[in-house]
C-alpha cells in the first residue's frame, strides 16, 4: 500500500501526540485558587524553584517538598490575585533586575549566564524567576500602600550609643525562622517541632517549612548585618553565639524569631550617626512591614476561594 503524503503527515501527527500522552499521563489538576488552576506540572515547577534558591532541600523527603511547595503556590496565586485588582504584571519594574542581581551574587555566581545555566537544570527560565521577583515586590508595595501610616518608629530606641562609641563593631551573616503562635498547637509544642526540625532537617530547610518570613524562599538567609543596625535585646541574645549556632526564640510583638549566625567578622566602626540611623529605622520599617504583610495575607486569604482535588 502506497501512502500519499496528507496520510503520512497525519499518521506523525498521531504518534506524536500520542507519545504526549504517554509523557504527560501524571498530568492531573490538583487544585483551583480563585480563578487559577493548579496541576501537577506547577506543583513540580515550583518545587524545583525552591531548590533552585536553597539546594539543601533535596535533604528533606519528597512528602515534604511537595507540601512546602503547594503552600508557596497558594500564597503567591494569593498575592498575585490581590496586585492584578490595582494593576498589570508585565515584567517592566526596574526594581526587578536589581533584586535579581541580588539573588545570583547569594547563590554565589559570577553572572547572569552562569546564573541562567544553573537555572536549565531545573528546568526554570530566567523570565520565571522574574515574574516570581515582579510578584513579591508588587505585593511589598501593596502591604506598604495599605500599612506605611501604621508603622511606628521611635528613634531614641533604636540609638545603641555604646556602639558608637568603640573603635570595633561586628558584621554578622544571619538566617531567621519567624513563627506566629497558632490556634490549634501551643507555643511549646510548635517550638518543639521547629527545633527537632532544626536537628534533624537542618536550619534553613526548617525555616523553609515552617518560617512565615519571605526570607523562607532563600531558607530564611538575610546575609550581612551590622551589629549597630540590630536592635539591644537582638544583640544580646546572639552576642555570646558561635558560628553555625542559633539563638532561643526572640519575642517580637505577635512573632518570635529564632536567628542563626552563618559568619561573623569585626569591622573598624566608621560611625556616621545618621546614616546608621536611617539604616536602622529602614530595617525596622521593614520588620514592621512583614508583620503587616502577614496580617494583610491572611485576612485576603480568608476570602479567596481554594479547592484541592
Amino acid at each position: 500500500m502506497i501512502l500519499n503524503k496528507k496520510t503520512i503527515t497525519l499518521v506523525l501527527i498521531f504518534f506524536f501526540l500520542n507519545d504526549i500522552s504517554y509523557s504527560k499521563i501524571n498530568l492531573q489538576i490538583i487544585m483551583k485558587i480563585n480563578d487559577n488552576i493548579i496541576t501537577t506540572y506547577d506543583l513540580e515547577k515550583e518545587s524545583n524553584f525552591l531548590l533552585a534558591l536553597n539546594p539543601k532541600l533535596n535533604e528533606i523527603n519528597k512528602n515534604d517538598l511537595l507540601k512546602l511547595a503547594k503552600r508557596s503556590i497558594i500564597k503567591e496565586m494569593i498575592r498575585k490575585s490581590e496586585i492584578l485588582k490595582y494593576k498589570k504584571l508585565n515584567l517592566q519594574n526596574d526594581q526587578i533586575d536589581d533584586v535579581l542581581k541580588n539573588m545570583i551574587q547569594n547563590l554565589n555566581y559570577s553572572n547572569q549566564s552562569q546564573f541562567e545555566s544553573y537555572l536549565d537544570d531545573f528546568d526554570i527560565s530566567l523570565n520565571d524567576i522574574k515574574r516570581k521577583i515582579e510578584i513579591e515586590n508588587e505585593w511589598k508595595s501593596l502591604v506598604y500602600a495599605n500599612y506605611s501610616k501604621s508603622v511606628k518608629i521611635n528613634k531614641n530606641d533604636l540609638i545603641n550609643e555604646k556602639i558608637s562609641k568603640e573603635e570595633f563593631s561586628f558584621e554578622y551573616n544571619i538566617s531567621e525562622i519567624v513563627f506566629d503562635n497558632k490556634q490549634d498547637i501551643s507555643y511549646e509544642e510548635q517550638l518543639k517541632k521547629i527545633l527537632e526540625s532544626i536537628e534533624i532537617n537542618g536550619f534553613e530547610n526548617t525555616a523553609n517549612l515552617y518560617s512565615i518570613s519571605d526570607s523562607a524562599k532563600v531558607g530564611g538567609k538575610i546575609g550581612w548585618i551590622k551589629q549597630n543596625n540590630l536592635s539591644i535585646e537582638v544583640n544580646q541574645k546572639i552576642k555570646n553565639l558561635k558560628i553555625n549556632s542559633y539563638s532561643h526564640p526572640i519575642k517580637m510583638g505577635n512573632s518570635y524569631l529564632i536567628l542563626k549566625i552563618n559568619d561573623i567578622k569585626e569591622v573598624t566602626i566608621e560611625f556616621d550617626k545618621q546614616k546608621e540611623l536611617n539604616k536602622m529605622i529602614m530595617r525596622e520599617t521593614s520588620k514592621q512591614l512583614d508583620k503587616f504583610s502577614n496580617i494583610f495575607y491572611n485576612k485576603i486569604k480568608l476570602n479567596s476561594t481554594i479547592s484541592e482535588f
